[in-house]
């Protein structure tokens, strides 16, 4: 369930702390056992049209960060924290822009009558990652931070979509569907060496970076079903990991590698999970009656926000990692969703 991007599309650091607005740039830390003064940066439609708004790791300090009559989506911090790269249809159609974190100098990075989106820094912060219409097809684009040289990395007639960064910047990781079926492709970040990972007749989706670069985890319909595998880079050693007759997708690592957080369907409706990285001890940590989507780990892996319409509506919530002391961070009758913790 690729739900942060279907939800969506309803449609620096020494020395003290800066206050702005209300709210603390702080240096570091996730919420609970961390710093609150960490951010989270979320869409929200309270507006009556879709926003970019950033909060405290509390929930405090709601702030629209936007502001701007068109719809404003997909915040993506860069690995400093120091910017936010988005999407926004304000010139007419769907285009990647960049603004500083407290919403000044907002940039409009790529300019091309077909939609730009789901923008991606790589881990130095110099390049991002986007997928493009522009050729009449999805392919994945790279370009310079500040907008030039912007590459078709991928040129395939086919469609290529989701791209996700190694650790070290190296390659890219994403998913194709020129073989006929969605499969897991790897590419030096340049475009160069596409290699098939997967190579297997079922859907095999969402691919995840372990942080330390050893490992891709991913989820595959081979089975039947949705289930999480994890491979080593070359694609050697395809392990399926959840092993449940429910669907299980959408595998975020946490920042130390020892666990993978998921959603599943396997109690009847969408639950956050987590596991080790072997697949052990698969533990249901939200437990609500609604569905939950977006997990994201705090920069310390002490917390995990996620998105839930448990109350009848999508908001944004928090949970230990182990499940404990949730929290709901949002409050109001419009939808709060994807969220993404400042580094």
């Amino acid at each position: 369930m690729k739900t942060k991007r279907s939800l969506l599309r309803l449609s620096l650091c020494a020395g003290a702390a800066l206050a702005l607005s209300g709210i603390q740039f702080g240096c570091g830390g996730g919420g609970g056992g961390g710093s609150l003064s960490t951010l989270i940066a979320f869409a929200s439609n309270r507006d009556g049209n879709s926003e970019i708004y950033v909060m405290n790791a509390d929930g405090t300090n709601q702030t629209n960060l936007t502001n701007n009559a068109a719809a404003d989506q997909e915040p993506v911090w860069s690995p400093d924290g120091s910017k936010i790269a988005f999407l926004s249809d304000r010139d007419g159609n769907d285009e990647i822009y960049v603004m500083n974190a407290d919403g000044t100098n907002q940039t409009r990075l790529t300019s091309d009558p077909a939609t730009d989106f789901n923008p991606l820094w790589s881990p130095n912060g110099s390049k991002i990652a986007f997928e493009s219409f522009r050729d009449g097809n999805v392919e994945i684009y790279v370009m310079n931070a500040d907008g030039t040289n912007q590459t078709n990395a991928t040129n395939n007639p086919a469609v290529d979509i989701d791209p996700v960064w190694s650790p070290d910047g190296s390659k890219i990781a994403f998913r194709s569907f020129r073989d006929g079926n969605n499969e897991i492709y790897v590419m030096n970040a340049d475009g160069t060496s596409q290699t098939n990972l997967t190579n297997n007749a079922g859907d095999d989706r969402d691919p995840a970076w372990s942080p330390d670069g050893s490992k891709i985890a991913f989820w595959s319909g081979r089975d039947g079903n949705r289930e999480l595998y994890v491979m080593s880079t070359d694609g050697a050693n395809q392990t399926n990991l959840t092993n449940n007759a429910g669907d299980d997708d959408s595998p975020v690592w946490s920042p130390d590698g020892s666990k993978i957080a998921f959603v599943s369907h396997r109690d009847g409706n969408y639950e956050i999970y987590a596991m080790n990285a072997d697949g052990t001890n698969q533990t249901n940590l939200t437990n609500s009656t609604g569905s939950d989507s977006s997990p994201m780990w705090s920069p310390d892996g002490s917390r995990i926000a996620y998105a839930s319409n448990s109350s009848g509506n999508w908001e944004i919530y928090t949970t230990e990692a182990d499940g404990g002391s949730q929290a709901r961070l949002t409050n109001n009758a419009a939808l709060d969703v994807g969220p993404v913790w400042r580094p």
